[in-house]
């Protein structure tokens, strides 16, 4: 995203000094901000993990009442 351009006007000579501070958003997280962010991963991951526990008893299941048969 380009940045606007900055004009500054002096009446007289004068020095400027323009600082320009580069900042990422993960590393401006307070920590109840990260802890939220670190449980919803967590959320995420365990929901994907027990769908792949059901599934794979569900194929279990599946395999194991053929062979009774």
């Amino acid at each position: 995203m380009p940045q606007a351009q900055q004009v500054i006007v002096c009446d007289q000579a004068c020095t400027i000094t323009v600082q320009h501070e580069i900042t990422t958003p993960l590393l401006d997280l307070d920590p109840a901000a990260g802890a939220a962010i670190a449980g919803a991963v967590l959320a995420v991951w365990a929901v994907g993990f027990a769908f792949r526990a059901l599934i794979q008893v569900l194929k279990t299941n599946d395999g194991s009442t053929n062979e009774s048969e």
